[in-house]
């Protein structure tokens, strides 16, 4: 392989990320006409949970010729679940049944910190270069909005009004 992945076929390269899958169908907005005086009115008042909005973080993997399943990863994605979660369970297997493999992930926090950076260099494993504010343009990107379509088919609406 050229230095650079200059030289990279696209079908030796492992498009990974993770994303956050929300349960909600809309952002829970509603808005509202009111006139004059009727603000507070409880007719124009509509009781919401304005907290976090309920959902999980996916991170999954994506090549030519294969996939990964779906990891669900417990709570926020820090450095190091990102390694014991994700690389050592599920990438490190995958890449060592391959001749020629090519990891790639964006620059998101996790990715970057020394710690991850480390763990690549320690198992020899070769990134593709991702540049920083770089438009996200891998094919990954394409399946989170085909996950959330699919769970908004099958995930009960947001509570209404009628049903508080």
């Amino acid at each position: 392989m050229k230095e650079g992945c200059e030289g990279a076929e696209w079908n030796e390269v492992a498009f990974t990320d993770e994303s956050r899958i929300c349960l909600q169908h809309h952002d829970g907005r509603i808005r509202v006409w009111r006139h004059h005086g009727e603000r507070m009115l409880n007719s124009c008042v509509m009781r919401s949970h304005t907290g976090h909005a309920p959902g999980f973080t996916v991170w999954g993997r994506i090549g030519y010729h294969s996939r990964t399943p779906l990891v669900r990863i417990a709570g926020a994605l820090n450095s190091q679940r990102y390694i014991s979660e994700v690389l050592e369970p599920v990438v490190l297997p995958y890449l060592q049944g391959l001749a020629t493999a090519i990891f790639q992930q964006d620059n998101a926090r996790p990715h970057v910190a020394r710690i991850v950076q480390r763990f690549f260099v320690n198992h020899q494993i070769e990134l593709l270069p991702w540049p920083a504010h770089s438009p996200d343009l891998s094919p990954i990107e394409n399946i989170w909005s085909m996950v959330a379509q699919r769970l908004t088919q099958i995930t009960p609406p947001a509570a209404t009004p009628d049903h508080l």
